[in-house]
């Protein structure tokens, strides 16, 4: 486990590497505004300049948070795009598209157009039955995968122009692969479709699009899913959840408490995803890697992909192993980018996807 004043050092070291850029998507709740409180603080005492973006619905929430923010650290930049429904294609690349257009239009010496950090951590515990969008994705697996993906692909140009590299944090629910019906990769099979199969997928995906990613852009890009344990957030408390989970969560929430990673410390190690310690991928098979840096998902050092605990760990090689027992991890990359593309390409066409 990496220890919290070593995270807070790794954190102060990136803050202070040079004025940076950083989009928030899903910041104005839960994790997302913890992450952004703690670039905030940490940028507050030993910064180099920061702008930041918060991607989310609420626009009161994001009114609150860029005050509280400006309070905490005036010499920042704080901007609020609004997106009402981040399931939808459309409305990630409205999104995405706001965001590189206000980054060329407000360029300077300090903040040309890039992107040196993208986190993002929309959505939640959807525990109900399958629910499609428009578009014709599973509405919990959009906001945990193809969202994800996607704001990643829309803000590609950008996320190369940064000089650090680039660093893009998925929070969710990594080392939760399980089962893979690589034959149904949106689930969309009568009986393939449940919660524990969902979060499955997602992160088989995601694995697999960040190593592509990774793969593609060597020296430019770091990519890592972070598991961040339990953390408690108001999406705890959303009315719309079914009256088993009320109940239960009613008695275990007080024991719930007691164990959980508090908001400060949970916003410091989603951080800590983005410093070197999570490299990109070498433009070079013959340079020497540091040892501290962490193990990709390919089991390489530095791999430039990665999975990671909330204690700053990756995934044990031993657990990932089990997990990949038996699969074609060729075939499954290649399967995956074809799929995900096949679903952006339908989105933007204006089409329902339907495989």
């Amino acid at each position: 486990m990496v220890q919290l004043n070593a995270i807070r050092d790794a954190n102060s070291k990136l803050v202070n590497s040079q004025p940076l850029i950083a989009v928030f998507v899903g910041g104005t709740s839960g994790i997302g505004e913890f992450t952004l409180r703690a670039l905030v603080s940490t940028h507050s005492a030993k910064g180099n300049g920061l702008c930041i973006y918060i991607v989310g619905r609420n626009a009161q929430s994001a009114k609150t948070i860029i005050s509280d923010c400006t309070a905490k650290c005036p010499d920042g930049k704080y901007h609020f795009i609004q997106a009402k429904d981040l399931s939808l294609m459309q409305n990630i690349d409205k999104a995405a598209a706001e965001i590189t257009q206000h980054l060329q239009q407000n360029s300077s010496s300090s903040y040309p157009p890039r992107i040196d950090i993208l986190f993002m951590s929309q959505g939640g515990l959807y525990l109900g039955p399958r629910q499609d969008t428009q578009e014709g994705l599973d509405f919990a697996m959009s906001m945990h995968y193809y969202s994800r993906a996607r704001f990643t692909f829309q803000l590609l140009p950008l996320l190369q122009s940064s000089t650090l590299p680039a660093h893009v944090v998925s929070v969710y629910a990594a080392g939760s692969e399980a089962k893979l019906i690589s034959d149904d990769l949106s689930l969309r099979k009568s009986g393939n479709y449940n919660f524990v199969n969902a979060r499955s997928h997602c992160t088989f995906m995601t694995t697999e699009f960040m190593e592509q990613l990774a793969s593609q852009n060597p020296g430019k890009l770091s990519l890592v899913n972070m598991f961040p344990g339990l953390v408690i957030t108001p999406g705890f408390s959303n009315p719309d959840y079914p009256m088993w989970f009320k109940v239960v969560w009613s008695i275990a929430s007080p024991l719930a408490k007691m164990m959980a990673v508090a908001p400060e410390e949970a916003g410091q190690r989603v951080l800590f995803m983005a410093t070197d310690r999570f490299p990109a991928k070498s433009a070079s098979q013959s340079e020497k890697r540091s040892t501290t840096e962490a193990t990709g998902t390919d089991g390489i050092v530095g791999g430039g992909a990665y999975a990671c605990n909330n204690d700053g760990e990756p995934t044990p090689e031993s657990k990932r192993a089990k997990v990949y027992k038996g699969v074609d991890r060729e075939k499954l990359s290649k399967a995956v980018w074809e799929h995900t593309m096949k679903a952006f390409d339908a989105a933007a066409a204006g089409k329902t996807f339907a495989e």
